[in-house]
């Protein structure tokens, strides 16, 4: 155990409510809270879920990360998201062989994901072999909530990746402050931690664990998946007709492939 520099208990926690409500409209506020909750509670060992932060640069995704490392200050370890999709990348579990309760990444990429066995392994909190370089192998269950921040969308390759269930997406609101403005509530909720963690507690029991168990990331699977755009696309024609046969579809769906340059 290591002790954290705050106390947990009711504060002011102004700077706090004005950053990320400004940042962040309030359902996608309520993610982020309730995330932090969740590792405060201990629930997030078994909670299997993990967080992207996806917009563009300078909306908001890393000053939350930044907000994560110091109220988890100790049990915090990087990551990088890319390899644990790259395909028979042995080493890729190396950076959780601390067993931390957060893993973060500031400028992730998970638009290609070749193999999500690991990201899945890591994210259900399942127990796994631990390859480093130069050292012997072992088991070990895996504690971490991932969470990365990202300018490019998540890869959704199919309804059987694991992905749509695990997958918790957070979008700025792209507002942004003055840069005076911006500092001065970030150095203010460097004070504001222990009630910060307080009301996210708070935020997290209110909710409840089971609050995303059925959350569907459908931005981000609107980004990536072309036959979810294709369905959308044609949908009216779909209602109108009561149903489509499937050579209709499957000629729909060629010509979609061949306008919008789709492989």
């Amino acid at each position: 155990s290591k002790r954290l520099p705050y106390d947990l208990a009711a504060g002011d926690i102004s700077a706090w409510d004005e950053l990320i409500g400004t940042l962040y409209k309030p359902d996608e506020r309520a993610k982020i809270e309730w995330t932090f909750g969740s590792v405060i509670s201990g629930d997030s060992k078994t909670i299997q879920k993990f967080v992207v932060l996806y917009g563009p640069p300078g909306a908001g995704k890393g000053t939350m990360i930044d907000v994560a490392l110091k109220l988890f200050d100790g049990y915090v370890t990087t990551f990088d998201a890319k390899a644990l999709g790259m395909n028979g990348n042995q080493f890729a579990a190396a950076a959780f062989e601390n067993n931390p309760l957060v893993a973060i990444q500031h400028d992730g990429d998970l638009s290609r994901i070749d193999d999500n066995t690991v990201l899945n392994s890591i994210t259900s909190h399942e127990i796994m072999k631990i390859n480093q370089k130069h050292k012997p192998a072992y088991d070990a269950r895996m504690n971490a909530f991932l969470n990365m921040g990202t300018n490019k969308p998540v890869k959704i390759t199919d309804a059987q990746s694991g992905l749509i269930r695990r997958l918790i997406d957070v979008h700025p609101s792209g507002v942004r402050f003055p840069p005076t403005k911006y500092h001065a509530l970030v150095d203010k909720v460097n004070f504001e931690l222990g009630a910060i963690a307080h009301h996210c507690l708070q935020v997290y029991k209110k909710m409840g664990k089971n609050y995303y168990s059925n959350y569907q990331p459908f931005v981000m699977m609107f980004k990536t998946n072309a036959f979810i755009n294709f369905i959308d696309a044609y949908y009216d024609v779909f209602e109108k007709q009561g149903g489509v046969a499937a050579k209709q579809a499957w000629n729909l769906y060629k010509e979609y492939c061949q306008e919008t340059g789709t492989d």
